[in-house]
């Protein structure tokens, strides 16, 4: 299995087409287990068949945000909805407790639910932790 980069699989369209396309190669991209079934269904569509390629397009969703790290979700980004990709998700509806907050919106906590550390710089880079140290995710 890789890791996850953040940021874009597919902008500039919302073709279901073009996104199953994006999210098929995302999951073989990651190698994520247990997707083997749903990637032989999406494989297994010859003439476009809309309908049945939505369905699967979900499916390929839940799967990776089922993969997906604490606070990174996978899905169109919140600016643009036509911009598929891995976005960090917020830490406003968890438990947290501060360690040092600055004055421009860089600062140090703790989400005591997901057990994580969390660092924030005035530029706005955040960097996703384990208790113990070992790096999560991190984004510039």
């Amino acid at each position: 299995m890789r890791k996850i980069q953040i940021g874009s699989v597919s902008t500039g369209t919302l073709r279901t087409e073009d996104l199953l396309n994006a999210v098929i190669g995302e999951i073989k991209y990651l190698e994520i287990p247990g997707t083997q079934e749903i990637l032989d269904e999406a494989s297994a569509i010859t003439d476009f068949d809309a309908e049945n390629s939505v369905f699967i397009l979900e499916e390929l969703f839940e799967k990776l945000n089922e993969y997906a790290p604490p606070h990174m979700q996978f899905g169109a980004h919140d600016g643009d909805g036509a911009d598929f990709g891995w976005w960090p998700t917020d830490f406003e509806n968890c438990h947290t407790v501060s360690i040092d907050q600055g004055k421009n919106g860089e600062g140090t906590f703790i989400d005591t639910e997901c057990n994580l550390y969390v660092e924030t710089n005035d530029h706005g880079n955040m960097t996703v932790k384990e208790l113990g140290g070992a790096v999560i995710w991190d984004c510039v």
